[in-house]
């Protein structure tokens, strides 16, 4: 566990004063003040401010306020926080960390109010093992190194407790967030702890998840996780309990992933077709009993399968599942939302792409779709959006979407003065969220893997690829290993790899060992 103090000391001040560390953190704050007499002082802690003042308003974004009776005389005084409440009674959430003696909260702005002379607030904030110069990115766009700094800070600032978050309103994993939460984390320092800890939490208390394609997620994070950490005794040990995460005794008589018998397999718990969040973010989406999105994820949960196992039942019961998809979701070459559905949401297409389930005419379908939609969907299903455009030769399209500046874009998050990405592109679009989820960083993890294209291959980086599609941007990128460094300078003039000790690159169908490389 790492801490940051800032301090700030405001002199003369009479009756209010502001205080901005920022950055918004998990953290704890104590003040120093010197009075000449007892007094009530009024200590705000908030997220959002303007013009000088804490901002309060209907939602989950973060505003404490307490009232301390001082002493007399100069004296530091720790602020209470109080005790988190979980936004769902009875649900397991994460703690404070111990190193803090008490609660964090997320936190940038401080306001101290009935009191005057010299003030010193000074914040403390929490931050889990992380070396800030683990990793770097910086091209020939400013913007896009902006939200990639935006991104990697907000995967820092929330990836603070032992266990991955919902962020703060929940402060509980979920598959899907943590799925873009540990790649983001793997991207940019050297930390596996908290990725297990998470998934050893998914298999222990699997009851309290509602999206089916976060069950059905399952298995992709376990898979990242060994690629990355080349864990492969923590892999012996879950590979027994994957099979219940499939809700394959939820299929009905087609093989299809129906929602009206999630009850039979999971009775006493809630269970959804998420499709995005929130659900205003699903671009019309025609929901119906069995959609098109959690059998696409079944149909990649059940590939990953065979890649742990070697069990070719797996590959055959994908290949069902693929069959069914087919036969039930398209309609004259294109895929629809759910079975006799004659919509597509840009949801659809995605998963049709990044599941490799289009064929043919019907990927330049999806694509269209694609491109003629730009964001039409939550900051979750962005991060699926992006790789399916690095992946289908919509690179370009891929970082015009990242360096938006729209209303539905990461600096969007940023005019709105949050320094963590959002649960929403805004408040417009969800106005009851908090400002600290680590699930919407996706560039994070997609500038790394997608646009600089290393991805590893095998288990602990042994072998991994290096394929940049960068569409013109010139771009120096490094990252941490378990083997050591990659580094990767892509310039016009210049492209130079660095492979790791125990590491192999794949360079267009060629193996490159430990060194230093001229690409060409």
């Amino acid at each position: 566990m790492l801490t940051e103090v800032q301090e700030i000391t405001l002199n003369d001040v009479y009756l209010h004063a502001f205080f901005d560390f920022g950055k918004d953190a998990f953290s704890t704050l104590e003040i120093e003040v010197d009075l000449p007499f007892c007094a009530n002082v009024e200590v705000i802690l908030g997220e959002v401010a303007e013009n000088g003042k804490i901002i309060h308003t209907p939602g989950y974004r973060t505003f404490i306020q307490r009232i301390i009776r001082t002493g007399v005389g100069k004296q530091v005084i720790r602020i209470d926080i109080p005790p988190f409440i979980p936004a769902f009674s009875g649900f397991p959430h994460c703690h404070a960390p111990a190193l803090a003696g008490g609660e964090i909260a997320p936190f940038r702005y401080v306001e101290v109010n009935r009191t005057f002379g010299t003030i010193t607030a000074r914040r403390t904030a929490y931050f889990n093992d992380w070396d800030d110069n683990a990793s770097a990115f910086e091209s020939s766009d400013s913007k896009l190194n902006k939200i990639w700094d935006f991104c990697k800070y907000s995967i820092k600032a929330v990836t603070v407790f032992d266990k991955y978050i919902d962020g703060e309103r929940e402060r509980m994993p979920y598959e899907g967030d943590a799925f873009i939460n540990q790649l983001g984390h793997f991207c940019s320092t050297l930390n596996f702890d908290i990725a297990r800890h998470t998934i050893d939490f998914f298999f222990e208390n699997g009851q309290y998840t509602w999206p089916t394609e976060c069950l059905l997620l399952t298995p992709t994070l376990v898979r990242d996780y060994v690629l990355y950490s080349g864990d492969t005794a923590s892999l012996c040990r879950w590979i027994p309990l994957l099979e219940e995460k499939l809700l394959l005794g939820a299929l009905d008589e087609n093989g299809l992933l129906n929602q009206d018998l999630y009850k039979n397999i999971r009775p006493g718990c809630r269970t959804e077709d998420l499709i995005d969040w929130p659900a205003t973010e699903r671009d019309d989406y025609d929901l119906g009993k069995v959609n098109f999105s959690p059998n696409a994820f079944l149909y990649g949960a059940l590939k990953v399968m065979f890649e742990f196992t070697g069990d070719k039942s797996y590959l055959e019961r994908a290949e069902k599942i693929r069959c069914a998809i087919r036969t039930h979701f398209i309609r004259d070459g294109k895929f629809v939302d759910s079975v006799n559905s004659e919509h597509t949401a840009i949801h659809t297409a995605i998963m049709a792409l990044y599941f490799e389930l289009a064929e043919g005419d019907e990927i330049d379908f999806c694509r269209n779709v694609i491109l003629a939609r730009d964001m039409a969907c939550g900051v979750y299903v962005s991060h699926y959006l992006l790789e399916v455009c690095f992946r289908y030769d919509m690179a370009e399209h891929g970082i015009k979407l990242m360096t938006s500046e729209s209303d539905r874009s990461w600096f969007n998050m940023l005019r709105e003065g949050s320094t963590i990405t959002m649960e929403a592109w805004g408040c417009k679009f969800k106005p009851n969220m908090d400002w600290n989820h680590a699930f919407a960083a996706a560039p994070a993890n997609i500038i790394p893997r997608m646009l600089c294209g290393i991805r590893p291959l095998e288990a602990g980086f042994k072998r991994f690829t290096v394929a940049p599609q960068a569409d013109g941007l010139e771009f120096t990128f490094r990252m941490p290993t378990v083997n050591g460094e990659i580094k990767l300078v892509w310039k016009k003039d210049e492209k130079l790899l660095t492979v790791p000790e125990n590491s192999e690159a794949l360079w267009q169908g060629k193996l490159l060992s430990a060194g230093i490389h001229i690409l060409k």
